[in-house]
């Protein structure tokens, strides 16, 4: 009996270990900025000096982000458990994080139409539009939240 109920607690263990999902590692602004920079040279081939000017207007663009992002506090030990609900934001102060978020994105993408050729920044637009697209359809497939009701659009309809 002690081996089956020893067995049991086992297999239990095993699979609330294996169903939780793992902790996303916050990557610093600076290894975001030189992943995006690899990629963009890559796609775009850029030049060692145009390079080093992405990087540094990407590593800008994110730190100020990160800058811009409101604080939540860190929850040590029990205090995980006990999760406070969420509090919705003010909306003045949605639409000022957005408007700031616009003109960030609108100063960095003059930044680096600055730096890139006519060729490579029609090709990065171009890319960029796509991943927008695709982030944007997948969105669209992810279920809504538990307890909200969300109208089907008109791809539902058929």
């Amino acid at each position: 009996m002690k081996i089956v109920v020893s067995t049991f607690v086992v297999l239990f263990s095993a699979i609330v270990v294996v169903a939780q999902p793992p902790k996303r590692e916050k990557i610093d602004p600076a290894e975001r900025a030189d992943r995006m920079t690899k990629h963009m040279t890559e796609q775009l081939a850029l030049s060692d000096e145009q390079a080093d000017q992405i990087r540094q207007i990407l590593t800008d663009n994110f730190t100020q982000r990160e800058a811009d992002r409101p604080q939540k506090p860190e929850m040590q030990g029990d205090q995980k458990m006990d999760r406070p609900k969420r509090v919705p934001m003010d909306s003045t102060k949605v639409d000022s994080l957005r408007k700031a978020q616009v003109e960030r994105m609108t100063k960095m993408d003059e930044q680096i139409k600055g730096v890139l050729t006519e060729d490579q920044y029609t090709k990065w637009t171009e890319q960029r539009a796509a991943m927008q697209k695709r982030r944007s359809e997948g969105m669209k497939r992810r279920p809504a939240p538990r307890g909200m009701n969300i109208p089907d659009g008109p791809e539902g309809d058929m």
